[in-house]
């Protein structure tokens, strides 16, 4: 028997345009139908009165939560994982992966391939983020510099295989030797090549986009500031429309009027919401090892010892408040920003994304405050009030 559900009375975000007060039919996990009453026979209808109906959120940048560190999860806690993340709003997301030993980043992207087949719970794993560790040391964040080594193409090789070739996203600093090679060897993998932790100056990073980066790993963090004379990375990104970069809406690693000069600067389409959090996401307080370091939370923020920002503590649907309350961004660009926009950068928008027929039925509902009331992914109700 074909399970099918219905959602009712909802306003939907359709198509990534517009609200419209629609029905959609759901069968087994896809999106079959979407229109104005669509009958309820053989369906387990979802009466969304009153309600925002939008795509689900993709995190394509997260390091875990909860107590959950993705360098060192089996699939049982790997799939806790997973429904941690769909109770706030997350539908898909990649695993993010940092620099440490080759041992270590080894066994962190077999344990992430081996929930990938067996299939998570909760949000889909949709591949696999590796934020390092070609990066620069004198920006290295929370990264430990005794791992940090020039790109190899061996290594990274050995990854894909171990990953089952799901290593969708790689971070590099554009400006460390043998970039260009290793991205022209890897150019026709399908993988993202994003510019981040580095000192680059403007003109090679200009360079550096037409070499194949095309994303940039959290705007303004780990990465050398503006200045009038040396602008860097951060402005070379801004000026250019074929470029999508990541902000950390947390209200810490980003000051809000930074947030509003990107907005200003860029496209609501090239803007992309990401958490970056970590094992304290969603923990109010204690002590915890994060990459290698010991991690303690502070008025909401995750730190280490020095002072230095271990990575967020927010969520999704935390990050999505902030934006449409506290900063009034329109809610339709941010709602671009949390789920077409991380698909067109996977590459997977002809499935994922969006409210339109054919695609996953991957979508949340909210209620006008923007309390999230129920996740489904692929179909199913994995979260609900």
């Amino acid at each position: 028997m074909i399970d099918m559900k219905l959602i009712k009375n909802g306003l939907i975000f359709n198509n990534n345009k517009n609200f419209e007060k629609k029905d959609i039919l759901i069968k087994e996990s896809k999106i079959a139908d979407i229109q104005y009453n669509i009958s309820e026979n053989g369906c387990e209808v979802i009466d969304a009165e009153g309600c925002l109906v939008l795509p689900g959120f993709i995190d394509i940048h997260t390091h875990g939560g909860m107590g959950y560190d993705v360098m060192n999860l089996k699939y049982q806690d790997i799939d806790r994982l997973s429904c941690f993340f769909a109770s706030k709003g997350v539908t898909g997301f990649l695993p993010t992966v940092m620099t440490a030993s080759i041992e270590d980043m080894i066994t962190a992207v077999r344990n992430i391939n081996l929930s990938i087949k067996n299939k998570t719970s909760g949000a889909k794993i949709i591949g696999i983020n590796m934020e390092g560790p070609f990066i620069s040391y004198e920006y290295k964040g929370a990264h430990l510099k005794e791992y940090i080594i020039s790109p190899s193409i061996s290594l990274f090789e050995r990854l894909i295989h171990e990953s089952g070739d799901n290593i969708k996203m790689v971070t590099i600093a554009p400006e460390v030797e043998n970039a260009t090679s290793f991205i022209n060897h890897f150019k026709e993998r399908g993988i993202v090549f994003c510019a981040g932790h580095t000192g680059v100056d403007y003109k090679r990073a200009v360079e550096s986009f037409e070499k194949g980066f095309s994303h940039i790993t959290h705007l303004f963090n780990a990465m050398a500031g503006i200045h009038h004379r040396s602008p860097g990375l951060v402005v070379a990104a801004l000026e250019r429309e074929n470029i999508t970069v990541e902000l950390i809406c947390d209200g810490v690693h980003v000051h809000p009027a930074m947030i509003k000069m990107v907005l200003k600067c860029k496209s609501a389409d090239d803007i992309v919401l990401i958490t970056d959090s970590i094992i304290t996401a969603g923990v109010e307080k204690g002590k915890y090892n994060f990459a290698g370091k010991e991690v303690y939370i502070e008025n909401g923020v995750a730190k280490h010892k020095n002072g230095v920002i271990a990575g967020s503590t927010v969520t999704m649907i935390d990050m999505f408040k902030n934006m449409v309350q506290k900063w009034g961004v329109p809610i339709e660009n941010c709602i671009k920003m949390a789920t077409s926009n991380p698909s067109r950068v996977l590459r997977i928008s002809h499935k994922k994304g969006s409210i339109s027929c054919g695609k996953d039925a991957d979508i949340i509902i909210i209620d006008k405050k923007m309390n999230l009331l129920i996740t489904i992914v692929e179909g199913n109700i994995v979260y609900k009030v």
